[in-house]
């Protein structure tokens, strides 16, 4: 099974993301496939291919991690792109306020982790909110979409979640299995 850990926010929030990215996803309707909102999270880690064994290790770091970001809140500023906004190929919210909470979240989950023999990707962590997946050329991102405080969206972690992927013709199904609230 194909796993990842994810935090997730307030319902409210992303009602508020969904209305104010409305003129974004108006603008690039045809280029992006856009990712459905009862989906959105950030990946704290990504796991990949686990047995039954290693999914129940994972539950078992959740229940053990210190998860003391419950309820504090990140904010989202601006749209930006992987590997950047001028070739754009994933769509992104980047977090203004936040972020050092969220990357100690992932230190803390990666040590866990190793003492469970997963792998440390070793790839420096950017928690962001993916909006969409570039399906053709790259290409770059109108100026009036960058602009810092073009959102300005306050939102509260709620939760942590281990969820099993499975892909589809019509897109990834995202199963949660465990959840800290």
């Amino acid at each position: 099974m194909r796993l990842f850990i994810a935090v997730n926010i307030n319902l409210r929030s992303k009602d508020l993301i969904e209305r104010k990215l409305n003129s974004l996803k108006e603008e690039y309707k045809n280029q992006f496939k856009w990712v459905e909102k009862k989906k959105w999270h950030l990946t704290l880690k990504f796991i990949g291919e686990a047995s039954t064994k290693e999914k129940e290790d994972i539950i078992e770091v959740l229940k053990n991690i210190n998860f003391k970001e419950k309820n504090e809140y990140i904010q989202f500023d601006r749209v930006d792109a992987f590997p950047h906004l001028n070739q754009a190929k994933v769509l992104y919210l980047a977090l203004k306020q936040g972020k050092d909470s969220l990357c100690k979240l992932h230190d803390r989950l990666v040590n866990e982790l190793l003492k469970y023999d997963f792998e440390d990707d070793q790839k420096n962590y950017i928690p962001h909110l993916t909006l969409g997946r570039n399906k053709g050329e790259a290409f770059k991102i109108k100026e009036e979409f960058q602009e810092e405080h073009f959102l300005n969206i306050y939102a509260k972690i709620e939760s942590i979640s281990l969820y099993k992927s499975e892909l589809k013709a019509s897109g990834p199904e995202y199963i949660e299995l465990f959840s800290i609230k």
